[in-house]
């Protein structure tokens, strides 16, 4: 998917790589008729009592390349759809990541009918929720059972768009929980307990350097190094901060007077600051960090001892070749006070929508719905089970073959989601902790969705200091001192105090709802 560039100072967000509403049975609203979902007991199953229903093809837009096997996985969802008299066929279709959102938009301006694609804020939902090119969603997920209970009300409700819910919400995880991924063979080498804070990390990676010779500290990619104010925190995975980020690069909410102030003045981010200075100059980070991006290699060839994690499902599989090293093992580590709650907004970044041009919106949801079921949903995203994987108890699954079908466009259900059965278990662990909705508390600014277009001008003289200033800041190759002042310089020198202003007035909006 995307690479978004955001700092998180409460939760995270993904990949991110980085998520669906109420099911089945009864008809809540007054959208009975042919496409009217059978309740088949929550199973999924088909109402022998109904008469067969016709079958209609539903056709569906969604990016990247088809996935290996993707024709034999269909036809048996397809066979499934009619066993279960859901009265509903799928015509996927997959168009290049590279011309995605064009290719969408062209085809609406040009009146094509089709039933669903994926779009978000990312793309073009904002403009397309504006010109009323999709439709609200609320009635229809309101009578849908399976579909409302298979994704927390918290993510619901936090992913609306001016008070509607215009897409379903796709994702696996209710929060980001931010970690490390450390050689437990060297840890243990050199007679350390287990990591469980900062600090224990900081003195296991300064044991490194002082010991071993052929094995560097820490490594991270350098785009990512806008997670270093994270990671060495100690306020990192708890509710214990004292200024939230925006989701608005650079940009932070005092919790304490309720201003919104520059990353120079959110005074949480000192500590991280200073330690990436001392980190830099002491040689914990690499003099090349800013050129970085091969991180995932050196790690797992063994030239560095700990490197960034993220509960996200995808970034602990990165490091497992780095267990092919003779004697090496790997251990996550997610610095974690438990009486603390870490905030989350819960907000996701992928979304099924369904165009005004459709004429079977009811028979889209309806198929939301039977994907919901955990035997459907399995059958879509994993493949045929027994060809393409097969079950390790009831949450986990062995790849059997080449099939991967990217559920971020339609399938992915945090209720309902497998973990492979080849995953640390560390990895998990915080990976099922991350999509519970009641492990976060919800941050005081949920729903709180920039809107530029008043400041748009200064917004756009603001984003280039984000790699320029605020990258070098975050990776200790500028002083933490001289950092914070040139960010703050450039900044308020191109109307920054304007935007923060804009972004002040817009959460003040939400607060006070």
């Amino acid at each position: 998917m995307r690479s978004k560039k955001m700092l998180s100072i409460t939760i995270a967000a993904v990949l991110s790589l980085s998520m669906l509403v109420s099911g089945c049975g009864g008809n809540g609203n007054n959208n009975t008729g042919a496409n009217t979902p059978n309740n088949g007991e929550g199973k999924g199953q088909s109402n022998s009592a109904d008469s067969p229903k016709e079958t209609v093809e539903l056709k569906a837009y969604f990016p990247g390349d088809k996935p290996s096997g993707f024709e034999d996985v269909l036809k048996a969802v397809n066979e499934k759809l009619k066993a279960d008299n859901v009265g509903a066929s799928l015509n996927i279709n997959f168009l290049p990541w590279s011309d995605y959102g064009n290719s969408v938009s062209v085809k609406m301006s040009a009146g094509e009918e089709f039933d669903m694609y994926l779009d978000a804020p990312w793309l073009s939902m904002s403009q397309m929720i504006a010109s009323g090119s999709i439709i609200p969603l609320d009635d229809m997920v309101a009578s849908r059972k399976e579909l409302k209970e298979s994704i927390p009300d918290q993510m619901w409700d936090a992913n609306k768009f001016g008070g509607k819910i215009m897409g379903i919400p796709l994702g696996t995880v209710q929060g980001t929980l931010y970690g490390f991924v450390i050689r437990k063979d060297l840890r243990e080498k050199y007679g350390m307990p287990e990591l469980k804070t900062v600090a224990d990390v900081e003195k296991f990676l300064y044991t490194v350097k002082e010991k071993e010779t052929t094995i560097k500290p820490f490594v991270i990619d350098g785009r990512k190094a806008d997670k270093l104010p994270v990671l060495f925190n100690d306020t990192l995975n708890t509710g214990k901060v004292s200024y939230i980020e925006t989701l608005v690069p650079m940009f932070y909410y005092s919790l304490e007077n309720k201003k919104v102030v520059g990353a120079w003045d959110a005074k949480t981010l000192d500590q991280s600051f200073e330690r990436a200075t001392k980190y830099y100059e002491d040689g914990i980070l690499s003099k090349n960090i800013a050129q970085e991006q091969n991180a995932q290699t050196l790690f797992n060839q063994g030239k560095y001892a700990a490197t960034y994690y993220a509960a996200d499902g995808v970034e602990g599989l990165k490091y497992l070749d780095a267990l092919k090293i003779d004697g090496a093992e790997l251990e996550v580590v997610v610095p974690h006070d438990e009486t603390s709650k870490p905030y989350s907004n819960y907000q996701q970044w992928n979304f099924l929508t369904i165009p005004k041009a459709s004429k079977h919106a009811e028979l889209v949801m309806d198929v939301a719905n039977w994907l919901s079921v955990k035997e459907n949903h399995d059958l879509l995203e994993y493949g045929v089970e027994g060809k393409d994987w097969e079950s390790v108890g009831d949450s986990s699954y062995k790849q059997l073959s080449a099939y991967v079908f990217p559920g971020f466009v339609l399938t992915w259900r945090p209720t309902l989601e497998r973990t492979p059965d080849n995953m640390l278990a560390g990895d998990k662990e915080w990976v099922e902790k991350a999509g519970a909705a009641d492990f976060f508390n919800i941050s005081p600014i949920t729903g709180f969705s920039f809107d530029a277009e008043q400041v748009k001008t200064e917004y756009a003289k603001t984003t280039p200091f984000f790699d320029s200033v605020f990258l070098p800041l975050s990776q200790g190759v500028l002083p933490a001192d001289k950092g914070k002042e040139m960010l703050k310089d450039k900044i308020l020198g191109v109307g920054g105090q304007k935007v923060m202003d804009e972004i002040q007035k817009q959460i003040d909006a939400v607060v006070a709802k």
